[in-house]
C-alpha cells in the first residue's frame, strides 16, 4: 500500500503552500472518486494529498459561477443550471450513479481532462472560461484552450482549478447534451 499524509487547508493559498511544501510531489483531491482509482492502480503515487473541500471558495455557487467543488448533485438540483444553462444539467443528469454524482466534482471531472467527461462539451459549448489560481497570480483561461490533450490541460504545477464562469444567454436561448453510450446504465459516452 502506497502511503502518503493527508492535509485539509482552508484556504487557496494554504493549498497552494503546502503543494510547494512538496515540492509539487503531491495531489490535490476533492471527491476523489478518480484520484482514489489511479491511487489503488499505483497510477499515482503523492507524497501528500492535499483535500480542496474545506475551501469554501471553490464551493461557490452562484448560477453562473461554479466552483471547482461543487458536486454533480449540487448541479443536478440546482433550478438555474436547468433553465439556463440546460446541455450541463443534462449532463450531470446523465453521469454515473447517484452515489458517483453526491460527492464527484465538477472541477475534477474537467482536469481528469478524460475526452469521455461529461461535464467538458457543455462547458466548451457554453463558452465557459476556467479560473485558475496559481503561486503567481489568478488567470482565466477559456474552455477551448484548457485542455491540451488526453488527460492533460493549461494546469501548471501547483495551480488550483477554482471554478468556471458562464456568460448569461438570453431568455429565448437554450442547450441540450444528448449522451451515446454502448449501454443505458453508467457508461462513458462514445460520442
Amino acid at each position: 500500500m502506497v502511503r502518503y499524509e493527508y492535509y485539509k487547508p482552508g484556504t487557496i493559498p494554504e493549498a497552494i503552500g503546502l503543494m510547494g511544501r512538496f515540492n509539487n510531489e503531491a495531489a490535490y483531491i476533492a471527491g476523489g472518486t478518480d484520484v482514489m482509482v489511479l491511487l489503488r492502480q499505483k497510477k499515482l503515487m503523492p507524497k501528500a494529498l492535499i483535500s480542496l473541500r474545506n475551501i469554501k471558495e471553490l464551493a461557490a455557487f452562484d448560477g453562473y459561477i461554479i466552483g471547482a467543488c461543487v458536486t454533480h448533485s449540487q448541479i443536478e438540483r440546482d433550478d438555474r443550471i436547468k433553465k439556463r444553462l440546460s446541455a450541463l444539467h443534462d449532463a450531470v443528469c446523465n453521469l454515473g450513479s447517484v452515489q458517483i454524482r453526491n460527492v464527484a466534482t465538477i472541477g475534477g471531472n474537467v482536469c481528469n481532462a478524460a475526452p469521455s467527461a461529461d461535464t467538458a462539451c457543455p462547458l466548451l459549448v457554453l463558452d465557459a472560461e476556467s479560473l485558475i489560481v496559481g503561486p503567481g497570480a489568478e488567470r482565466r483561461v477559456a474552455m477551448d484552450d484548457f485542455f491540451v490533450g488526453p488527460g492533460r490541460t493549461v494546469l501548471a504545477k501547483g495551480e488550483i482549478l477554482k471554478g468556471f464562469m458562464m456568460p448569461a444567454f438570453g431568455e429565448a436561448t437554450g442547450s441540450a447534451y444528448i449522451k451515446h453510450t454502448r449501454r443505458n446504465a453508467m457508461d462513458l459516452p462514445i460520442i
